[in-house]
């Protein structure tokens, strides 16, 4: 009997365990999403590429530069992929405008109360169609690109308030450009540079009114006036005018600056009107910008209907979440460190109360891009091991006859992460939490891929950058996946939700 009563005993705690394990891999799997995306131009292509992954993954993308306003190819690709299982999201670069065939408007104007076709999708794919994947990279193209648009300012130009300038990341320039200007008998368009070496730079362009010629050479001149104004931190100022219908070249340096017709402010003056001084100043703006872009789609329109908003990134993820997306996808990628791109995205969304994924993009510029099928199946398991919502491979190159990079030895990598890990109750969905945090200076946008990294795309790394570059290194080698890293920031704190607490300068 007492054997008997102890078997009993082991069957009892034996289902126990296992209506447990069965009932937490349930719960983990329905908010766990893999899949690819297409990049391509075809129809029948990306129904292809649902039918060769439906059976191992639940989730499908469409970014599509070309398909993104076709409402018939991006309705015709849904229903394929729910029928064949899968959930669906879309990509969008800009305002959901969409079209079908016949180029019939089928959308949303900015300030609509109403997404047309977002919420057709949702009404007609219930909850298998999970979101919009909202234009791409925002931090990153913050940090490296050559050209982004920021924000608008007011900028004083001489003795005038201009109210409508456009701010601009140039490089690693801050420009503000400002039209229909008048001075005299002109009108003039101004771009006005701050350098991050202190330089300040106006260009003016010039349309002459008093000019009664009205010949095409005649205007094409007129649009030649200009004057290049240059303020320089030790004081000195500079102006190189133009006037093409005076027949006027002249260069005015500190020797006859008085005689340049026109009032100038000091250098002092201009530097004061420089929209981004600081790092508190950059972040704002940058999430100024991600709020202004949420309002063509009419966001928290489209969040009462579930319809998630989210992008991938490779940086600065902390305040593409503060500027209002609900997913961020931290880009696997370069050969950067996995463990700290982890770190760095799980720390903001958790603390945030957001979601996050990873999103397994090119470790090459070239043939074959991805990364080799291993490589891939060990960074898909560690992104559902240390908690990640979503996981995607981009699936995209530059030849647009063959937009697909996935080969047979990626399909098979997604295989076994489905079979091996997403089906295998002994692989816990967030088993691999955060022990420790590290904790960031206030507002420091740094790219944080090199020691030399830029900060928010219009500085060299600063004093603190190799102090915190070391700490870093010394956390994640500690603590590997299991170390979070975020901002100071009032509105989030760490007190109470980490084990170890370690500040940027903790000696």
């Amino acid at each position: 009997m007492f054997i008997g009563v102890i078997l009993l005993l082991v069957l009892v705690v034996g289902l126990i365990i296992t209506c447990y394990t069965v009932f937490s891999y349930t719960a983990n799997s329905e908010s766990f999403y893999v899949g690819v995306t297409y990049c391509g131009n075809s129809v029948e292509e990306a129904k292809e590429l649902v039918f060769k992954v439906k059976d191992y993954t639940n989730l499908f993308v469409l970014q599509s530069w070309y398909l993104q306003r076709n409402t018939t190819a991006l309705e015709e690709i849904g229903d394929y992929v729910v029928a064949s299982g899968l959930n669906y999201a879309v990509y969008s670069s800009d305002k959901i405008d969409y079209y079908d065939d016949n180029g019939y408007y089928y959308g949303i104007s900015v300030g609509s109360e109403t997404n047309t076709w977002a919420n057709t999708a949702k009404e007609r794919w219930q909850e298998h169609f999970i979101g919009i994947y909202y234009r791409d990279e925002p931090g990153g193209c913050l940090l490296d690109g050559d050209l982004v648009t920021l924000d608008k300012t007011i900028l004083q130009i001489n003795d005038m308030a201009v109210s409508t300038a456009q701010v601009t990341k140039f490089n690693e320039t801050i420009t503000v450009y400002s039209d229909n200007n008048t001075r005299g008998n002109s009108t003039f368009s101004s771009r006005t540079m701050f350098g991050n070496n202190g330089e300040i730079t106006i260009v003016n362009t010039f349309n002459e009114q008093n000019n009664t010629d009205s010949s095409l050479a005649t205007r094409t001149l007129r649009a030649r006036s200009s004057e290049r104004i240059n303020y320089y931190p030790n004081g000195t100022i500079t102006v190189n005018e133009y006037v093409i219908s005076l027949r006027r070249n002249n260069f005015y340096t500190t020797e006859n600056l008085t005689q340049y017709p026109w009032p100038l402010l000091s250098y002092g003056q201009m530097l004061k009107q420089n929209p981004i001084q600081t790092y508190d100043d950059a972040a704002q703006v940058f999430i100024d910008m991600n709020q202004d872009f949420f309002k063509d789609i009419n966001k928290k329109q489209l969040n009462t209907q579930d319809v998630l908003v989210f992008t991938a990134d490779y940086g600065l993820y902390w305040w593409d979440y503060k500027g209002g997306y609900d997913v961020v996808l931290a880009e696997l990628a370069w050969n950067h460190s996995d463990v700290q791109q982890i770190g760095l995205v799980r720390g903001a969304a958790n603390l945030q109360g957001k979601s996050w994924g990873t999103i397994l993009t090119w470790k090459y510029t070239h043939p074959p891009y991805l990364a080799g099928g291993e490589e891939i199946f060990e960074q898909m398991k560690l992104s559902y091991e240390t908690g990640a919502e979503y996981v995607l491979i981009f699936n995209y190159s530059e030849n647009l006859t063959n937009p697909n990079i996935l080969q047979e030895e990626h399909f098979l990598a997604l295989e076994r992460f489905w079979n091996d890990v997403v089906q295998n109750p002994k692989v816990v969905h967030g088993g691999v939490k955060a022990e420790a945090v590290l904790v960031l200076p206030k507002n420091y946008g740094w790219g944080m891929r090199t020691p030399n990294d830029k900060i928010w795309g219009l500085w060299p790394a600063d004093n603190n950058s190799s102090e915190i570059w070391d700490q870093i290194q010394n956390k994640t080698d500690q603590y590997g996946p299991k170390l979070d890293i975020v901002f100071e920031d009032s509105i989030y704190s760490v007190a109470g939700k980490y084990h170890n607490i370690y500040q940027w300068n903790q000696k």
